[in-house]
C-alpha cells in the first residue's frame, strides 16, 4: 500500500516499494543494494540518463533533478527507492532528501512535464528532510 501525507509532501511512502506501479511514468527503481552516495548517485546517472557533464557530486545531482528536459516529453518520473540508501544517523540522508524535496518542489512550481515524484519504504524512522 503506498500512502501520502495529507498535505501534499514531497515524498510517497509505501509498504511495498517494489510493487509500486506508475502506468505512464518514466519509474527509477533503486535497488536495495544501491547503498552509499558513489553507488546511489551512479545509479541515479544510468537509470535518468543524466548528461555526461554529471560530476557525480550532490551540487550536481541537485542540477540534474531540477532539469530533466534531456528526458523529452516524459510526463512524470517517479523514483522508487526498495530501501533507504543511507543510515538514519548520518547526515547524507538528510542532504539527499533535501535535494530531493527540492527537486520535487520546484518541477511542482513550475507545472511542466516531468512531474517529478519520490517513492520511500514506510520509514522505520522520522523521514522527514532534516535541515542541518
Amino acid at each position: 500500500m503506498t500512502t501520502a501525507p495529507d498535505a501534499p509532501g514531497p515524498f510517497l511512502f509505501s509498504d511495498d516499494p517494489a510493487a509500486y506501479r506508475a502506468e505512464g511514468a518514466l519509474v527509477v527503481r533503486i535497488p536495495a543494494k544501491a547503498k552509499g552516495k558513489e553507488k546511489l548517485l551512479s545509479v541515479l546517472a544510468a537509470k535518468l540518463r543524466f548528461p555526461s557533464y554529471f560530476g557525480h557530486n550532490w551540487d550536481a545531482l541537485e542540477e540534474c533533478l531540477r532539469d530533466l528536459s534531456w528526458l523529452g516529453d516524459q510526463p512524470r518520473v517517479v523514483i522508487v527507492h526498495e530501501a533507504f540508501p543511507f543510515s538514519p544517523a548520518g547526515e547524507a540522508l538528510a542532504i539527499y532528501q533535501g535535494i530531493l524535496a527540492d527537486a520535487v518542489a520546484v518541477h511542482r512550481e513550475r507545472g511542466t512535464s516531468p512531474l517529478l515524484e519520490v517513492v520511500f519504504p514506510n520509514p522505520p524512522f522520522d523521514s522527514a528532510p532534516r535541515k542541518g
